[in-house]
C-alpha cells in the first residue's frame, strides 16, 4: 500500500522512519518555511548583507557556513518522522508500540551531525518523485 519505510537504529533498537507531506505540513506549522527546518537540520547559517539581506553567489545560491545542527530541530524531526513510521507500518499491519519523543531523544547514540545526515535523507527522499506515471497523466492523455 505505502512506499517501503526506511528504518533508523537508536542504542540496539530499530524504529520505522518516514517523511511524507504529513511531517511537511508538521514542520510548516512550527517553522513555517521548509527551508528554515532545512538550515536548522543541517546546522547551516545564512550569511546576510549589511541590509539584512541573504548573500548569493553568480548561481543564485545562499551564501553562508554550516556548524553545528539545531538540536530542536533534531528532536522535532527524529520525533515526526518515527511517529509517522509507526504509522504506517500499523496500517500495514505491523505491530509496533508507540514511542515518546523523549524516549526516542533518550536513546539517541550518535553524533548530531550523524543523525541530522540520517534526517535529512529522509527529509530529501520526500522530495523524490515516487510514481513518475501518475494517474492524472493517464487521464489527460486519454481525454
Amino acid at each position: 500500500m505505502f512506499e517501503k519505510t526506511n528504518y533508523i537504529e537508536l542504542s540496539g533498537e530499530k524504529y520505522p522512519i518516514k517523511c511524507d507531506i504529513l511531517v511537511l505540513e508538521r514542520i510548516q506549522d512550527k517553522y513555517e518555511d521548509l527551508s528554515e527546518f532545512e538550515n536548522g537540520l543541517n546546522g547551516f547559517t545564512p550569511a546576510v548583507d549589511e541590509n539584512g539581506e541573504y548573500k548569493r553567489n553568480e548561481e543564485g545560491r545562499l551564501v553562508g557556513f554550516y556548524g553545528e545542527p539545531k538540536i530542536e530541530t533534531l528532536r522535532d524531526a527524529l520525533e515526526w518522522m518515527v511517529q509517522e513510521g509507526i504509522e504506517i507500518e500499523r496500517e500495514n499491519g505491523k505491530e509496533i508500540q508507540e514511542v515518546s519523543g523523549k524516549t526516542l531523544t533518550r536513546k539517541v547514540d550518535m553524533a548530531p551531525k550523524e543523525l541530522a545526515e540520517i534526517l535529512h535523507a529522509e527529509f530529501a527522499r520526500c522530495f523524490r518523485r515516487k510514481n513518475p506515471k501518475t494517474t492524472q497523466r493517464e487521464k489527460k492523455g486519454k481525454e
